[in-house]
């Protein structure tokens, strides 16, 4: 007989769980204290300094809150894996995965320490890998009656009898969790205040319906200058009457204390939202549950400041749909409603879809409540009932299509001379990303059969929806033979910072924005008013594709290009490392 799992073996796997990033790690232990009714989560940071150097690095990552505590019997499950007192679904939690697997992606070892009946009768479990790895630890003991560590326990009591300026006086004595990640060593970034950057826009996001009716995510950094910071919603749709932007309509720009930048978007019978019902099936019935689907456009006035404003830089962070379940966005992105999310336009609108956990299975929701399935089928006949995103884009593919219409109008007209100009052949492939994707996906030619001339057809109206003239045969036959094309979406930090695949014939280069290169150097490239350094960027970045997808039919040529991909990530994000230290 054998083990089901070796377990020193498996250690390893139990640290590459899937996570995207660091944000939506720690977003599963905010899961479990929001579910824990906490009113307040802290996040507290510890640092180290940086050998030959003044930087400073975060090591220790600790997430408190003052929920309801864990009795014995619940925290002696909490880090085991599968096992879970919520599967009722009613909530965010679900699955009984979070805590462990969120904690070892970033860190070795985790520790929990919590309390029911005062903070001087905390009890504490802990996973160690290392201690796995050996053959150690083979189990989880049973919680002992521990005090937590010091640091955390003077900073606990000085908060309760002082309070901050900032965080206001969170108490945290009566009852409340400590979750605590030692020695980090996947973590990305590890600069505090770029951390904490990144913290304040992705958790406000996630957390937004949360923090608007009042629950308090803070961060903080023990014995560092740096602020403590109260998150505020980051609402992509930017109607929330607190939200991290908001505009001064007489000056049209950034506003901490001004107005909803966006308005509810207003089309026939929809009023800002709308709802339709999704089938499912339980218990081999068929029911219905209701989907919400909210829409918003930006004011005229803070479009006009365009997207090299603050507000329109902003904005175009928050490019994408988003994916609500039981008031927490579980995703953010494109789900082939619509093309390109760097066309401008795009940042001027918003697009929320709401639905409750009993559409789990229909929405294919992963494990650890960062994704779903959600993109448009092959073929109209790939499944035999209609699909989600199917019933779902019958209502949110004409309205995006509607509201990009009015956009394009308000800016008709409106272009400098230096932009009303033929556009050349050389500015079609350098500027592809710049534009709405003009090639037919590779669904759409086989749904439709679409015939040479069809394609041709297809190309030309992208074209001018783009804001371009209409294209010349040549442009035509260019833009398809022009085999790279660019894009932008979130693999992950442990990913590499480019990807190349082939897609209808097409190889297609995709920016990783969550490494980085996208982070420290390609965003700041997009930003610039220079845009010829844009261009001439991702020249090169196509250049580079086009040789890799070529090489492709070779495998030797193939390993080697990946091989030359991953040696230029390593110096690069070491170059930026350092740069950024220096």
């Amino acid at each position: 007989m054998a083990d089901i799992i070796n377990l020193a073996h498996y250690a390893d796997a139990l640290r590459n769980t899937g996570y995207k990033n660091v944000d939506s790690a720690i977003a599963e232990i905010i899961d479990n204290s929001l579910e824990a009714d906490a009113k307040d989560v802290l996040v507290i940071c510890d640092t180290y300094s940086v050998s030959d150097s003044a930087s400073k690095e975060i090591n220790d990552i600790a997430i408190l809150d003052n929920g309801t505590g864990m009795d014995l019997a619940t925290l002696n499950i909490s880090l085991s894996l599968g096992d879970s007192t919520r599967r009722d679904r009613k909530g965010i939690g679900r699955f009984g995965v979070g805590l462990p697997q969120a904690s070892l992606f970033i860190a070795p070892k985790v520790e929990v320490y919590s309390w029911q009946n005062g903070i001087d009768n905390s009890y504490y479990v802990y996973l160690d890998i290392n201690e796995i790895k050996e053959g150690k630890q083979k189990t989880i003991q049973d919680a002992i009656k521990k005090s937590i560590p010091s640091e955390y326990l003077n900073l606990i009591k000085a908060m309760s009898s002082t309070g901050s300026s900032v965080l206001g006086k969170m108490q945290f004595k009566e009852h409340g969790t400590l979750v605590l990640w030692r020695d980090c060593d996947k973590l990305y970034p590890k600069s505090p205040n770029s951390l904490f950057s990144r913290f304040e826009f992705y958790l406000g996001r996630k957390f937004r319906y949360f923090l608007q009716e009042g629950r308090k995510i803070g961060l903080t950094i023990r014995n560092s200058n740096a602020k403590d910071t109260i998150i505020k919603p980051n609402d992509p749709l930017y109607l929330m009457e607190e939200n991290q932007i908001k505009g001064d309509l007489s000056t049209r720009q950034a506003s901490n204390s001004g107005e909803s930048i966006f308005e509810p978007w207003e089309n026939e019978g929809i009023l800002g939202e709308t709802t339709i019902s999704i089938p499912y099936i339980k218990n081999k019935k068929r029911l219905e549950a209701d989907v919400r689907i909210k829409f918003s456009i930006a004011k005229e006035e803070f479009q006009k400041e365009g997207g090299d404003s603050d507000i329109g830089k902003h904005a175009k962070r928050n490019v994408g749909i988003s994916i609500i379940r039981s008031n927490r966005e579980i995703d953010f992105g494109k789900f082939d409603f619509f093309s390109d999310v760097n066309e401008p336009q795009h940042r001027w609108w918003g697009c929320e879809v709401s639905f409750p956990t009993e559409l789990d299975e229909v929405f294919k929701v992963a494990n650890n409540k960062q994704q779903i399935q959600l993109f448009e089928p092959d073929s109209a006949g790939e499944d035999s009932e209609v699909g989600v995103w199917t019933l779902l884009n019958k209502v949110i593919g004409p309205e995006i299509r509607a509201i990009y219409k009015k956009l394009k109008s308000r800016t008709a007209g409106s272009r400098s001379k230096k932009k009303e100009h033929s556009v050349t052949i050389e500015e079609v492939v350098i500027n592809r990303v710049e534009q709405n994707n003009v090639l037919p996906t590779e669904s759409q030619i086989n749904r439709k059969k679409l015939g040479e001339d069809q394609v041709d057809q297809l190309i030309k109206e992208r074209f001018i929806e783009a804001g371009n003239p209409e294209p010349s045969k040549e442009i035509i036959e260019s833009i398809k033979k022009n085999r790279v094309n660019l894009e932008q979406r979130d693999l992950g930090d442990g990913s590499n910072f480019i990807d190349i695949s082939t897609r209808m014939g097409t190889c297609i280069l995709t920016i990783n924005t969550s490494s980085i290169f996208f982070l420290d150097l390609y965003h700041a490239i997009q930003e610039n008013p220079d845009k010829s350094i844009l261009r001439a960027f991702n020249l090169m970045l196509s250049a580079f594709a086009s040789a890799e997808d070529e090489a492709s039919v070779d495998p030797k040529k193939k390993e080697s290009y990946l091989e030359v991909r991953e040696a230029w990530g390593k110096k690069i994000r070491q170059y930026l490392k350092t740069d950024y230290k220096a």
